[in-house]
This record gives C-alpha cells, structure tokens and sequence, in this order.
C-alpha cells in the first residue's frame, strides 16, 4: 500500500537532513518523520506567540532601513575567542555592525536553550557486541532558521531577516512572493537545498519590501552556536558571494556576540592573559 504524501515527504526528510548533520545511519521512521513534522509546526506557532513583541516592532518599521539600526549597534566581542587565534583571525567580522542585534541574540538564545531535537541511530560496541541505541541530536541552527522563517512569514514575508536564503550563481532564488526564499521542500525548509548553490545562516536586507538580491543585502550573517568552529572557507564564500565587499559579511557566535551576553570572569580572565602575551 502506497505512503500517505505527508508521511513519504517527512520519511524523505528525514533521511535527508540526517545526513547532513551526520545524525542517523538509517532513514527516521515514518512516525518519527510525521511526529517531527508536527513538532515544526507546534514550534511555528509557540515562535509566534514568545516573540511577539519582535514581530510588532518589525511591523511598525517596515518602511525604515536596515542600515539604520546598524548605527546604534556596538558590535561582537573580538576580545573573546572561543580557541586559537579566532577573535583576531575574524575580528572584522565579529565587530561588524548587525542592525537588530538583540531581536537575533533572543532568537538563537532561544535556540540554544530549547533546541529541536531529533533521534540518531547509532551501533556502540558494548561488551564485545554492537548493540543498536538511540540518543538526541539537538539542532540549534535549525531552531532559530526556523525562528527567523517564522518572523518572516507572519509579516508576509517583508522581515527584514531572511533565514537561509539560496543563491545560485549569485543570483538570488526567489520564491512567492520575491520577498520569500524559494524552498524545495515544504516539509522541511532548508534542507535540500539547489545543488551548488550557497546559503547564508541570515540574511539581513536593507529595504525589507525589496526582494534579497545582493545590491540588497545590508550585511550576510555567519551564527556559530556552540562547538561549531570558524571556517575560513564559509567567511571566504560569503565575501565572494557579497562581490568581495567583506563590509557585508558578519559573525555572529552565540552567546558571545549577543546582547546582553556577559562573560564568566574565567574567561574574561584568560582573554585578558591573552592579550597581555601578545602586547609582549
């Protein structure tokens, strides 16, 4: 008997995004594929109703540029690295001026604190025998893509935040209307994506009732939750992309670069230790 067309979409999802995430060595079952279906959509509404207040604001200032609350930001913390040499590889890009800087720092907060999660199938040697187990794998970055998404789709998609946006060859995959990403799945929206095309974690455009083609883009953001390093390939992309006007590319680590983030006195400690060797 053939799959129901909302199970067989959420099974083919799941076996996709797992992969992604290295999260499974089977494809979820088809009850696990529906009940996180409905997870997405619960997750949707309870999005709506936290950050209402986000949403009313971004509604009132719809006619307003993006550069304009640029001004008012101070930036991420350079002085804070999380390993190495990271807060003066990319200083730029973490000092770099994100308009709405506190209304993303409460979305990926939110994010890392109550993250979806799904299931991984794994094989652990126990004993001398491989014994089948299941354990949580947590998707903070989907968690506040979908937050983003969320914003988005109740301003009738003119947020000035666009979460994963496609571009192929450059060029911007524009969905219905413009001001919408385009997306392959409607199960899961970002995952797949266009074969050989490229996806900032945000993107913050400066005239929200303009679609996100580049010339639009005030700045693309890079967000690194937690033991999610660095690459200087991703940095290196997204200038290409931005038309090599590193300007419009940032990072933003959570919690870190967020408002109102204050960092344990260890770390302020060691990042002070640090700076000291490096004036010697």
């Amino acid at each position: 008997m053939p799959l129901p067309a909302a199970a067989a979409a959420a099974l083919l999802w799941g076996y996709r995004a797992y992969r992604v995430y290295q999260a499974v060595e089977t494809a979820a079952t088809i009850a696990e594929g529906v009940e996180f279906t409905a997870h997405l959509a619960e997750r949707r509404e309870q999005i709506k109703k936290v950050l209402k207040s986000v949403i009313e604001s971004f509604a009132q200032e719809i006619d307003k540029k993006s550069s304009t609350f640029a001004q008012i930001d101070h930036g991420g913390r350079s002085t804070i690295s999380r390993r190495g040499k990271e807060g003066t590889t990319y200083k730029e890009y973490i000092e770099r001026k994100v308009p709405f800087r506190p209304a993303i720092s409460i979305a990926c907060t939110w994010a890392k604190d109550s993250p979806i999660k799904v299931p991984r199938r794994i094989r652990k040697k126990v004993g001398g025998e491989l014994v089948a187990m299941t354990i949580d794998v947590f998707l903070k970055q989907t968690t506040a893509s979908l937050i983003f998404e969320a914003i988005d789709e109740t301003l009738d998609w003119q947020s000035p935040l666009k979460a994963e946006p496609n571009y192929m060859n450059g060029k911007a995959w524009l969905g219905e209307p413009p001001t919408r990403p385009r997306r392959i799945s409607e199960v899961f929206p970002f995952w797949p994506r266009p074969k050989g095309s490229l996806a900032p974690d945000l993107a913050i455009v400066e005239y929200r009732q303009q679609p996100f083609h580049v010339p639009n883009v005030f700045v693309a953001v890079e967000i690194k939750f937690p033991r999610d390093w660095v690459k200087n390939k991703q940095m290196d992309d997204y200038v290409k992309l931005m038309n090599q006007d590193t300007k419009k590319v940032a990072l933003l680590r959570v919690p870190e670069d967020c408002t109102g983030y204050k960092p344990e006195e260890s770390q302020a400690g060691e990042s002070s230790r640090q700076n000291g060797r490096k004036k010697r």
